[in-house]
Parts: C-alpha cells; structure tokens; sequence
C-alpha cells in the first residue's frame, strides 16, 4: 500500500510539474478583390497587410528559436500574393499611386483625396503632413498636384511595417522627410511593397519544412460551410434569424470548396494541409463529417460551440482536445479560449504592451494551475484574426508581440507554459462530441444572415446558380458552364455577406456590396443571358441625417417657418449648398411625422424659390420602399445611378399640376419592371403638397402602405423632362422609423437622475463622430412599465437617441440589461461575461432581459441555468421619443400585486465585439473605447437606474484588486 501511495504521489507531482501548452493560431485572409467583369483589381489590403503584418508575423520567429505557432492562409490569399509577384494583380489605389499627379483624371484625384485616409488615425498622427491634408481635406479645399503626391507617398509608406522601415535607409529617409515628395519616391515605395511581399511563402515555407510553425488553409473561397450545405444551420445557430426564401443546399459546392483549398494549397506548398480553420469558425455537424471525409485531420474553432454540443464550458474543459467521426474517419477539434483570444484581438491595443503581457501570462498560468493536476497533458488554444488588430496597437503591435513571445519563451524554459503545434498534440486522448452543435466563432451566424439585405444576397446566389444548372441541363456548352460556377463559388464567400445588414455598417461597405454584385452578373453574363434588375440595386446603409426624425405639425403653406420644422431631421444637399452645376437644385430636406403622416419640406438652393418651377415641366418624386414587398426598380427614371436601396414606391409631385400654390400627390407602384398608378381614393385629402418659398408634403401613412412601428428608405429626386437633376440623398436612403404606438395601462414609473451617463463618476465619451452629441445619448431617464394585456412593456426613455449605425430596431448606441429578482434562488453573477459587475447576494436575479439595436446583439430572455431565448420578448423603439421599448410575455414574469420586486437595470454602450457586446472603457477614451477606468476591473455599466442621485456612482466606484462593483437592487411593490 506504501508503495502504491508513493507511486500516486510521484505521479501527481509529475502531473503538476507540467506545462500548460498553449496552441496559437493567427489566421489570415483577404477575400477576392478582382472584379470579373473588368478583370481588374480594386482593394488594396492584400498588398497593405502584405508588407505590415504576412512577412513580419513569420520573420520575427526567428528572433524566438523556441516559440512553435500556427498560420491558417486562405487560398484568395494565397492567389492574390502570387498575382502581386506575377504583375497581375494591380489594385486600384496601385494604379493611381503610379501615375503622375499631373496626369490623374479628375475621378482619379477625387478618389485619392477620397481614400487615401484609409488608415489608422495613429499613423495619421505620426506625421505633421498626413495631418495638414488631412485638416485640408476636412475644410473642403482643393488638392494640387504636390498634395496628392504627398498624401500618396505618406499612405504607402506607412502602411509598411515600421521594423522594415527603419532597416532600409531609403524608406527611413522617405519617413523623416516627410513631405515635398517627388513620383520617383513614389515608384521607390512601391518597389519595396512587392520585395517585401516576395518574402512571405518562402519564409513561411522555410519555417514549416523546419518545424517552427504549421500551415493551414481553409475551404477556397472562405464559405460558411455549413449555410452552404443547408440553409437551416442559420437557425440551428440562432432560432431568432430569418431564413432566405431561396432554397440552399448544395453539399458537393461545400465539397468542391474544401477539395480545391487543399489542392491549392498543396500546389503552393508541396503538401497537403493537416488541419483547417472553418471559415468565420462556422461548423456544424454535417460540416464536420464531411471534412471528416475529406481527410482533414483537425479544426479550430469557438467555445461557444462546445457549451452549445453539451459540455460545459471552462479552463477544464477548454483545454482538452475533442473529435468527430464519420464511417471511422475522425476530425479532432480544438475550441478556442474566446476571452484570451478577444483580449489580444481587441482589448490590449488599449494597454501598454507590458501590462497586456502581463494580464495574458498571469491568465495563463492561472489556468494550469486549475486544470494541469487533473490533465498533465492540457492544451489551451487561442486563436484570432492575425492582420487586422495590430493598426490599433501603439506601434503597429510590434511591442507587444516581441514581449509576448519573449514571455512565452521565459516560461517555457521554466516548465510553465509550452508553445506547441496543432500537429504535436493530435496524438493526444480526445473527447467524442456525439452532435456537434451550430455556430462560429460570433457564437450564431447573424453577422452574415437573418437581416433582409443579408438574406436578399444569398436569394440573389441561389437564383444565380439555378441559372447555371438550368443552363447546364439543357446542353449547354460544359466550358461555360464550369466558368459560370467558377464565379457562383467566389460568390460563396462569407465575405460578401459579412458586409451586408446593419450589424456590420462600415464606410467600406460599398465596394463589398458592388463587387458581389458583379460576381453574380458575371454569371448571367458568362451564360449570355441580360443580368435581372436585381443586380443593379446598390445596397447602402442609411445615412445620418442631423438629428433624428420626430413630430411635427407643420401649417401646410408653402412657407419657410422653422419653429414648424423644430422636431425634424434636416438632411442637406451638399452639392446643392456649392452650387457645382445649375442642375443641383435641391438644398435639403426635412423630415418629420405625426400619427397618421409623414411631412417632408424641400428646400432649393439660395435665389431659386420651387414657385418659379411651377409650369416648367419639373416633377418632384419621393421613392421609397414598401414594408413587406419585395423586388423594385433598380433606378429612378430617368437615371442609371442606384438611390442605394430598392425602389418599390413613389409619390409624385408635379409641378405643372400646381394650382395656387396647392397640389394633389400621386402614388406609383412598380410593377412588373414597370411603374403603374396606385393612388386611392381613401386618402386624397391627406395626400397634399404646398409650393412656395419652399415645397411643403403631408403623405399619410395610408398612401406608403406604411403602419406605426415600420421602417421605411426613402431619397427625393427632383426630375424634368424624365432626366433626373438632383436627388437628397445621393446615394445613401434615409432611414425612417415610424413611431410605436404604445397600448396598456401604466403600472410604474421609476425616474433616474439625469447626466449621470458616467458610471463610476469617471468615464467619458468615445471620440469618434458616430457618439454625437457625445451626450444623453446612454442617459437613462426614467423607466414604465405598461400592462399591456398578455405582455409587460417596459419603456426606456433617453436624453438623446441617434443611430448612426443604421440599427434595425431604430437605435445603435444603448445596449440595455435587465435583471429581475421576483422569486426564491437565482444567480448573483451577470448572464455571460461583459458588465463587470457583481449582484447583491441577498438579491439574487430570476430572469433576465438583454435589449440592444440589433438581434444578434440583444432582443434575448435569460435564465438562472446559463440558457436563454429569443422566444417571447420584441425589442423596438420610438426615436423620436427617444424611447427603448422591450414587449415581454406575462409567461415569464408575472407578479402578483403587491409582491416585491427588485430590480438592476444597466445601461452599457453597444460594441458588437465587446464582451458580451458592452463596449470596452480604458483609462482614456479613444475613438471607439470609453475612458476614465482606474484598471481592468471597472465595470462596464455606463448608466445604472437608482432614483437618488449620487447611490449609482457610490456602487459603481468600488472596483479593483480583482474584485467587481456590488450593485444592490432597486426594489419597489408591484402594484
């Protein structure tokens, strides 16, 4: 027994004695930017990241002899650094780097003025000239020929990596001159991006055949496998999305995708890949049997997965390896450690590089020492975007790469932690998964479907392939039919429908959305066949009007009067106000509604009142979209320029039907590729127009087919002749959200102090523009609560409600959680990860309400056992009240009267890649983290409801040491 004893001693010291081993995967993808019907390339990210981060990332390994990492390279990235080197691929902002400003055409001077900011404000800052134009072009002015050789120079050459910089004395001169560059620094400039780029494969090559690193790939073009292979994994991931209407389930294109990854790749690198990183980490059980199938060896992906297949999710289980199998063929799995990996990805940019390290190896071996005694042999993996982070960092994230590496390799040669290759550890025991759960490494699948435009693209991709099997099946030439499908699967790519909705609404949206676009009237075209209209409508995000739509009750005169106009968002011209051609008529627009109606008053430019057009053959239209239709005009008539969304209604004014300054508005709808008459007789008293000083409209909600609590897209065009003058917007819709009507007795009303957005006291406002007026707008002024019958309506007002981001539930910014405790038990923690906060033991929470702009974001019901749903509650707005509205079935919380209740209501700021989406705080704000946090520990809660001033700053306050702000409840008698 002795013996047996000290043998069990002796192996649980072994044990202990153990590294942790920790797999890290950086993963690097661009999608496809060559355009197929011109054959040219337009974005320019292959080549930037090409000479910062894919040629660094492998070089400054071999400063760390003993560090082992893993790359995942995609085969669109791989392609496109090939064609860089052969001379094919030259993107646009290539082709006007290498002209001379004298020669560049007036588009092309445009677009250098328009996207040569296109970098990180930290490089901006970094040069005195970069900010003079810069400060330049915010003021309107005019670039000559010596700006825009400058302004080309500074964005190329920042863009490489300031290592390689300062070791080549030709760019470090470029660096300190700074300015009055000539195009041979240009052209110099250049060069060194493709010497730079020449290095990447053979580098990586080298490190590989050597046992450094391993090489991944991905299925070709970068698809979401398991959409492809059924349309029903988008709800499997999140039961809340809407499905396309075309039908999708096409297992031999997900096939073909991960056969010609391998092949690729194989052909580059003379072997086939062991493993892969699914793309967006998206899996599935179907997926994961047929790359079982394939032959791939492993995969990495999220945890969220690995709770949703069953198993709870924590150090413990996180670092075990886990598997698939199919007809005795096995695929292991990894699952990531989402938090470390989001923390390298997101939140260390804000820290100094030190103290990030530091935070990273402390949570390290915090982990080991929880899981090494049961599991000598655990293996944590982090893995994350490898290009895109490290522009946020100070100093292009070179710091902290070297430090961590350098920390890596300290504790390595101490027998603490271990940096290891997924294909050193696929011999180790793994876990059966008896079904793989749906998802990615968002957790669902709603960054790239549910939302209409994310829907509407992948209809547009199904039909598009039906035409190519329709063309195939009845004898068509097989060459161009291969050719045809060639382009359907680049259109596969997750990219495209990651950009489209309004979860992702980035200034760069547009060359995503026409490229896609392209792709598939490739197809149509490669068939011989006229693309449908379909393809030609541009998807936009809304644009910012100043300030948000709200009531009016305008006297319909024709006349100027502003006080009638207070409540309206006011969206201007701006070639209207400069006057550039005597066509740009229009100045601006108002807009505002009440009940029943919407008001619109147009405004022409100064010394043109709309009177003098009267009997001039001018026509004044509003197109707007219908709720519930599908399809539309590509165009206004009269123009071959997209309004940005689809057209499928337009009231008409017509200037030569103006009788004493009134006018009848008419209804079209369009039909059939056609525009019919639609008006009804119902709402001819309501459907009016007034001409004067300016155009003055009332179009009942009737006449847009409109009801309260619709979101319409709408743009005036003004017309003569059936050519189109001008329009407002110009190629953006303005985005208008009907207000709610809310039904139901009141039951309780609580107030809370205004301007007490700060949290602890402390924080202040991001800086970028989109959180203007930097003010209110996470302002939390009262709630009431409405009985609604067999709902509870719980209204949230706010000092300011803006949606820059175009949310579609009318707001972007508040991100809004509610914890009820109302019964025996419950929790004291948050539902996931994300306020920072503590609750109050005495108070434990029942039920919880997370509500934010987006459903992916919020819009879900929580309970105390770690499950939630999206069944039962409607998260909405009234903006021009400035309101947050959360409807919630009586099923899941239904007091008795005079029962207590205690509430915590928190009001973070929305981040979409924030800890369970609250938007980060740092000691200082930057463009989009808040500031004023003493360390990591503050809580993330911007404003918290408490009547009495002074109680939520008192709470809040008491973080740090690695303890979180106790919040005690607000408690009431429910009536």
């Amino acid at each position: 027994m002795r013996k047996l004893a000290f043998g069990a001693v002796l192996a649980l010291a072994a044990g202990l004695a153990q590294p942790l081993k920790v797999a890290i995967l950086w993963h690097q993808h661009q999608p496809p930017y060559e355009n197929p019907l011109t054959g040219q390339y337009e974005g320019p990210w292959v080549r930037m990241h090409g000479v910062n981060d894919y040629p660094w990332m492998a070089e400054v390994l071999l400063e760390f002899p003993e560090i082992r990492v893993s790359f995942d390279y995609t085969s669109t990235l791989l392609k496109q650094i090939q064609d860089y080197l052969s001379g094919k691929a030259k993107d646009a902002y290539w082709r006007v780097s290498e002209k001379p400003a004298s020669a560049l055409t007036p588009e092309e001077r445009a677009f250098v003025v328009e996207r040569f900011f296109d970098i990180n404000p930290r490089f901006v800052a970094e040069s005195p000239r970069y900010q003079e134009l810069q400060a330049k072009k915010n003021r309107g002015e005019a670039f000559t020929d010596q700006d825009l050789t400058d302004l080309r120079v500074l964005w190329n050459l920042l863009w490489i990596n300031r290592d390689y910089i300062a070791k080549d004395p030709g760019l470090q001169a470029l660096r300190k001159k700074d300015r009055g560059f000539t195009q041979e620094d240009l052209n110099y400039v250049l060069r060194k991006h493709l010497e730079l780029m020449a290095t990447i494969l053979p580098l990586h090559r080298k490190l590989w055949e050597e046992g450094r690193i391993d090489l991944l790939t991905t299925p070709y073009y970068h698809p979401i496998l398991p959409i492809l292979l059924d349309k029903e994994a988008i709800r499997e991931s999140n039961p809340a999305l809407a499905l396309p209407k075309e039908p999708i389930a096409w297992p031999e294109d997900a096939r073909w995708q991960v056969r010609a990854g391998k092949a690729y790749f194989q052909a580059l690198f003379g072997k086939e890949p062991l493993g892969m990183w699914p793309p967006e980490g998206a899996v599935s059980q179907k997926a994961a049997e047929l790359y079982a199938e394939e032959g791939i060896g492993f995969l990495v992906t999220d945890e969220a997965i690995l709770g949703r297949s069953g198993f709870p999710v924590n150090p413990l289980t996180l670092t075990r390896p886990y598997h698939v199998e199919k007809d005795g063929k096995r695929l292991v799995l990894f699952f990531r450690h989402r938090d470390l990996s989001d923390r390298i990805g997101f939140s260390y940019s804000q820290m100094p590089a030190e103290r990030a390290v530091e935070d990273l190896i402390a949570a390290l071996l915090e982990i080991r020492r929880q899981v090494i005694g049961q599991n000598p042999e655990a293996v944590l993996t982090l893995a994350l975007d490898g290009e895109n982070a490290w522009e946020n960092y100070p100093e292009n994230g070179n710091a902290f790469r070297r430090l961590l590496y350098r920390r890596l390799s300290e504790e390595q040669r101490k027998g603490t932690l271990k940096t290891v290759r997924f294909s050193e550890v696929l011999g180790l025991p793994s876990v059966a998964i008896p079904r793989l759960a749906t998802g990615g490494w968002a957790g669902d699948f709603a960054m790239w479907a549910g939302e209409p435009e994310e829907n509407e693209a992948w209809d547009r991709l199904s039909r598009a392939r039906r035409a190519v099997l329709a063309y195939k099946e009845a004898g068509g030439d097989p060459k161009v039919a291969e050719k045809a499908m060639g382009l359907v699967y680049a259109a596969e790519a997750s990219d495209w429908f990651w950009w489209y909705g309004q979860d992702t609404a980035f200034p760069n949206n547009p060359p995503f959305d026409e490229a896609f676009r392209a792709l598939l009237q490739a197809v149509y075209k490669t068939l011989g066949k006229e693309p449908p209209e379909e393809l030609f409508v541009a998807a936009r995000p809304p644009i910012a009007p100043q300030g948000a739509p709200g009531r009016v009750k305008p006297t319909l005169d024709g006349k100027a009067e502003p006080e009638e106009w207070k409540g309206a968002a006011y969206l201007p011209d701006p070639d209207g106000a400069a006057m550039q051609t005597p066509d740009d008529l229009l100045r601006g627009v108002y807009v505002g509604f009440d009940e029943g109606n919407v008001y619109l008053r147009v405004d022409l430019r100064d010394g043109v009142l709309p009177r003098d057009l009267v009997g001039q053959g001018f026509r004044l239209h509003v197109y707007a979209t219908a709720p519930g239709e599908e399809g539309g005009a590509a165009f206004p008539e009269g123009s071959r320029v997209s309004l940005g969304f689809p057209l499928q209604q337009r009231i008409t004014l017509d200037l030569d039907q103006v009788g004493e300054g009134e006018a009848v508005l008419v209804r079209y709808a369009y039909r059939d590729g056609a525009w019919v008459l639609a008006s009804s007789p119902a709402d001819l008293r309501g459907r009016r127009a007034y001409v004067g000083e300016v155009v003055e409209m009332r179009i009942p909600y009737t006449t847009l087919k409109a009801e309260p609590g619709d979101t319409l897209r709408l743009a005036v065009v003004l017309e003569k002749g059936g050519k189109v003058l001008d329009t407002v917007p110009n190629a953006n819709p303005l985005s208008l959200a009907l207000p709610q009507r809310l039904a139901g007795r009141e039951v309780l009303v609580l107030k809370d102090p205004e301007e007490d957005e700060h949290g602890p006291g402390t924080y202040t406002y991001p800086k970028d523009q989109a959180f203007a007026p930097f003010k209110g707008l996470f302002d939390l002024l009262e709630m009431r609560v409405l009985d609604s019958g067999a709902t509870w309506t719980f209204v949230f007002a706010f000092k300011e409600m803006t949606n820059p981001w175009g949310a579609p539930a009318g707001f972007s910014h508040q991100l809004l959680n509610v914890y009820l405790d109302f019964k025996e038990g419950g929790r004291t923690d948050p539902f996931a990860k994300g306020a920072k906060v503590a609750f109050d033991p005495e108070h434990p929470w029942d039920l919880f309400l997370k509500a934010a702009g987006w459903p992916q974001y919020g819009q879900r019901v929580g309970f105390p056992e770690g499950t939630d749903t999206a069944d039962g509650i409607v998260v909405g707005s009234n903006p021009a009240d400035k309101q947050v509205i959360v409807q919630l079935e009586k099923r899941y919380f239904n007091p008795a009267p005079g029962q207590r209740v205690c509430l915590y209501v928190l009001v973070g700021s929305q981040d979409g890649y924030g800890p369970d989406h609250f938007r980060p705080v740092g000691k200082e704000a930057g463009p989009w983290n808040l500031g004023g946090a003493e360390n990591e520990d503050a809580p993330l809660v911007v404003d918290y409801l408490w009547p009495e001033k002074g109680v939520q700053e008192a709470m809040l306050s008491r973080y740090g040491g690695g303890k979180y702000a106790l919040l005690k409840p607000y408690c009431v008698t429910w009536p």
